[in-house]
């Protein structure tokens, strides 16, 4: 059994809202979901229901760093990260577990991977605001979640057809200026701080919010990279725009999270395929586009374009 007496650690439960009682023991785990280098993730249902539930059992962790992590989560509410009800801990395991929120539609790396020709610009930039709006809430409190890419983003559906995100995974998180922070170079390599692997002797370079916003640029990216990669038309100048912005490899030179906010609220849900305002792209690669077209051309697999692949994970 997962625990004697989850009730015994009401204290520790992070409120909901008034329909969600957690005061009781989850029943069993059903199947592990994922694991990782330092924690594993498990599927639990709560006795007597068909509520899911989410375990997050630790290993290769320090108790600081479990520590850090429950602290952070219970300070997190908001509807686009995943909720946090408290902690439990396995007979005869010496580390204590989280209990989360069950995100029923699996990752934005898969969700992207299997929606890939039916994913419509307004789902694109709905997912984008949601993104930026749970990063905004996190470092309006202070809080980098130093380890942004599309496996720590989760889809949760609302109603049929209708999906909404689920920021997740805490383990790198941070109040900035208040706690240890990282400056070590981990995690997936695409999504992060170029300025982390610039670290030389004593010159230490610390994660921040402008980690994040590099982070949250290459999201924004990949929300609209699986199609054609040639097919220039289909993504708003503006868009393209801000995420190239958010990529600089000076953190400077990054918007916060602010203005990013500000310029995907400018930017309209028209889809770019049919808004003729949106074509304004070079000739020339409107013509190579053309040409591409007309020749045989190999379309990679999501594995092709995998930029979370465990190659690129240090």
């Amino acid at each position: 059994m997962l625990c004697n007496n989850l009730a015994s650690l009401r204290h520790s439960i992070h409120p909901i809202n008034n329909s969600t009682s957690l005061t009781a023991a989850p029943r069993r785990i059903i199947s592990e979901i994922d694991t990782g280098g330092s924690a594993s993730v498990h599927i639990a249902y709560l006795e007597n229901t068909t509520i899911p539930l989410v375990i997050k059992k630790f290993f290769n962790s320090s108790n600081e760093e479990i520590i850090n992590e429950i602290k952070i989560m219970g300070m997190v509410s908001h509807p686009n990260i995943i909720r946090f009800y408290g902690v439990t801990k396995f007979k005869d395991e010496v580390d204590y577990s989280l209990v989360l929120e069950y995100a029923d539609s699996g990752t934005l790396e898969k969700y992207l991977c299997d929606n890939a020709e039916t994913f419509k610009w307004e789902n694109q930039l709905k997912f984008a605001k949601e993104i930026s709006g749970a990063i905004s809430w996190l470092h309006n409190k202070t809080i980098v979640h130093g380890d942004l890419h599309s496996k720590n983003i989760l889809i949760h559906q609302q109603q049929p057809h209708q999906h909404t995100i689920k920021l997740a995974d805490f383990g790198r998180s941070f109040l900035q200026g208040r706690t240890k922070v990282f400056t070590k170079a981990c995690g997936v390599i695409p999504y992060m701080d170029p300025k982390i692997f610039q670290t030389t002797g004593s010159r230490l370079y610390y994660l921040n919010k402008k980690s994040d916003i590099y982070g949250l640029g290459v999201l924004l990216w990949q929300l609209t990279s699986y199609s054609s990669p040639f097919d220039f038309a289909k993504i708003k100048d503006d868009y393209f725009e801000l995420y190239q912005k958010c990529w600089q490899h000076e953190p400077d030179k990054r918007p916060d999270i602010y203005q990013v906010i500000s310029e995907l609220k400018s930017i309209d849900s028209i889809d770019p395929e049919n808004d003729n305002s949106s074509n304004n792209f070079n000739p020339k690669e409107s013509e190579t586009t053309e040409e591409l077209d007309n020749e045989y051309f190999y379309s990679p697999s999501c594995d092709d374009l995998n930029i979370n692949s465990d190659k690129y994970q240090i």
